[in-house]
């Protein structure tokens, strides 16, 4: 059974900004996509923000509220309620005896009567989403799903990545610039301009916190192998290219794989919604659809995701 994407909604940074990091005793101004007006977000508001943008997905994609308890909706992300932890701290309220990151999943349940699946894999958490979705219409066990990407500032994994030297110091040096944001995908069965194809998982066990150009390899290659197509068949790619020293390996296994034909064949999101961590897949999936949109010529993209832990993913996305 072929899936098709038929609707996506976004929040994103409308510029880049500034996030205060604070180690050893020092402030330092850091680029950041900033997408919500509050520093950060409690529970109650973030689950507000999902639900709209659920219900924005599924107006697009002509859908009715009333079906969606056999809908599926899958989640990924990487701080969930890490955000809510900070939210309460700072206003002096007592921290959930057990976090959990299903008390999200949770009250989406309640609200749209759907059951609700929590996806953590560190960078691909909702591009996996992505994956288990549309294998899930592929064997039948559901015509529809729903994959919401959501992350929001919060100063541990901030700093996290500022202490192991990832962060970007200023916009014009290299460097991860973070941000945040939510991105819906309403996918099915059901013919649309966008199909999505040929999902290929592949673990890189070679470190926990890098990439290593062999998995890319080998991820890029089977990827296009189980499509049955070969490089020039690629109008366009949307790396991972996060703006780190791996960047350059990636596009010399790229130039090397003869994928890159010219510079305008690169995708690149992250420029501007900046690296939107567990909620990459499903925001620069969303991103890329816009951009999509204003072109009426067919176009077959390569997009995959790489990420710490090494749960890699991609899929081939076909337009018109």
């Amino acid at each position: 059974m072929a899936v098709y994407i038929q609707a996506s909604s976004l929040i994103s940074a409308k510029n880049c900004q500034k996030r205060t990091a604070l180690q050893l005793e020092r402030e330092i101004e850091l680029p950041y996509f900033s997408a919500f007006d509050k520093p950060l977000l409690s529970l109650n508001a973030l689950v507000h923000l999902l639900i709209q943008q659920v219900e924005i997905c599924i107006k697009k994609a002509g859908w009715q509220q009333t079906a969606l308890s056999e809908i599926p909706i899958l989640l990924g992300s990487t701080a969930y309620t890490i955000a809510d932890c900070e939210w309460r701290f700072q206003h002096h309220q007592s921290l959930p005896e057990v976090p959990n990151i299903t008390s999200i999943a949770e009250q989406l349940k309640q609200y749209f009567g759907s059951p609700v699946l929590s996806i953590a894999t560190s960078c691909t958490s909702s591009a996996q989403a992505m994956g288990y979705a549309s294998k899930m219409i592929e064997q039948g066990i559901c015509r529809k799903a729903i994959v919401v990407g959501f992350e929001m500032f919060n100063r541990l994994t901030f700093e996290h990545f500022q202490a192991m030297g990832l962060l970007s110091q200023t916009e014009s040096e290299d460097g991860i610039i973070l941000g945040e944001g939510i991105g819906c995908v309403a996918l099915s069965h059901e013919p649309s301009e966008c199909q999505i194809s040929s999902i290929v998982s592949v673990t890189d066990n070679a470190s926990l916190t890098n990439n290593s150009d062999k998995s890319l390899q080998d991820l890029i290659t089977q990827i296009l192998n189980k499509a049955d197509k070969d490089a020039t068949d690629i109008d366009l790619i949307k790396p991972h290219f996060v703006g780190g020293q791996f960047d350059r390996e990636e596009n010399a296994l790229l130039q090397q794989l003869a994928l890159i034909r010219s510079d305008d064949m690169l995708m690149l999101p992250k420029k501007v919604l900046g690296h939107t961590l567990g909620a990459s897949g499903a925001m620069e999936t969303a991103w890329l659809l816009t951009q999509l949109h204003l072109s009426d010529k067919p176009k077959t993209i390569l997009n995959y995701f790489l990420g710490f832990g090494g749960s890699n993913i991609g899929w081939i996305l076909k337009w018109k």
